[in-house]
């Protein structure tokens, strides 16, 4: 069978996903080989999550073997591609709670097993907030002193698949901070995806300050997706982010609702805890940036890809036009969401 065929898959959902987020999967650390044996043991959307499970278990093996024989750096390079792939079989598998949990189960002890001999170095770390606000996040400490960027994810990805990037922060400058909020990740086993996320990055930054080893005068902020949203929402309304950048964030999340893909719409209703899709439809009015933005006077960069098929790029242009400071917007022609297939044109941009 060829690859070709691999990507155009019977069914139609996952078909979708492929459509939508290869280019993510790819250069998220997903060999494509695993993808196409994979892709050929799933026949339709339901055997997703089990099958990327099945695929996060061969390179368990593949740790568990380096690990005893004493090759550390080889088994926590296949513990990270465990949990990119028990990532994979739970960020969208929501129709069925036990594979859901199953996924993300495996995909945080995976990456805990990753975690001593990771390069840069990694502490996880515990944050407390107000109303039982409490988050987990992943920080590398350049050198005491630095500036810190706090990374944010979207709606699907986690602090895991965001702090794979940290070595291009660190390279600039910076300690990296990525952070699983209300909703997200680690945190939405016992907490909803919320509009207010200026709550979790305030209670983050007063952390911030009881460290030793971090600048906390000079915060930096970036965000992807539903990130995208928040962290140019957290900025305009949190002083002591000093510049921000957002990455295919929407301006309204109700708004995108009708040309966002079933899995999409169906994850929101997960991790917003929403009763059924009708009322996800609903809390997704409140995600907005309406009045909001016109707080920000400190420098706001926002990146879209013109081919971006789940947040349309006139979201991102509308939070740079209604920004109260300095903004900028970028639009990457053939980019995709995230600007994932097109990393080249974003990555540095935003790192610089």
């Amino acid at each position: 069978m060829s690859y070709a065929q691999d990507f155009a898959h019977p069914d139609p959902i996952v078909r979708e996903v492929i459509d939508v987020w290869l280019p993510r999967f790819l250069g998220g650390g997903i060999s494509i080989g695993d993808l196409t044996t994979t892709l050929r043991r799933v026949e339709s959307w339901t055997d997703w999550g089990r099958e990327w499970m099945v695929t996060g278990e061969i390179h368990e093996s593949r740790a568990a073997e380096a690990a005893a024989a004493g090759r550390t750096k080889t088994a926590a390079e296949a513990w990270e591609t465990a949990a990119r792939c028990h990532h994979l079989a739970y960020f969208l598998s929501v129709r069925e709670p036990a594979v859901h949990d199953a996924g993300l189960d495996r995909m945080l002890a995976c990456y805990a097993n990753a975690l001593p001999d990771m390069v840069p170095a990694v502490e996880k770390v515990t944050i407390d907030g107000p109303d039982d606000l409490k988050m987990v996040g992943l920080l590398s400490v350049l050198r005491p002193g630095a500036p810190i960027v706090i990374v944010l994810p979207g709606l699907d990805s986690t602090k895991e698949t965001r702090h794979s990037a940290r070595g291009g922060w660190m390279s600039r400058g910076f300690s990296v901070l990525s952070l699983d909020g209300p909703g997200q990740g680690e945190a939405s086993r016992w907490s909803a995806a919320r509009p207010d996320y200026e709550r979790a990055i305030s209670a983050t930054i007063d952390w911030l300050e009881t460290r030793s080893d971090i600048d906390s005068s000079r915060i930096g902020l970036f965000g992807s997706s539903l990130g995208g949203y928040y962290a140019p929402r957290a900025a305009a309304l949190e002083p002591r982010i000093k510049a921000v950048v957002g990455n295919c964030g929407p301006f309204n999340w109700a708004e995108c609702w009708d040309v966002l893909p079933v899995v999409t719409r169906e994850a929101f209703a997960h991790y917003a805890q929403a009763t059924d899709l009708d009322d996800a439809r609903v809390l997704a009015e409140s995600f907005s940036l309406e009045g909001v933005m016109t707080h920000l006077d400190r420098p706001l960069l926002v990146v879209h890809g013109d081919e971006d098929p789940l947040i349309p790029w006139h979201q991102g242009r509308r939070i740079v036009d209604e920004a109260g400071g300095p903004a900028e917007f970028v639009l990457v022609a053939g980019g995709n969401h995230g600007i994932s297939n097109l990393r080249y044109r974003m990555v540095p941009l935003v790192h610089d």
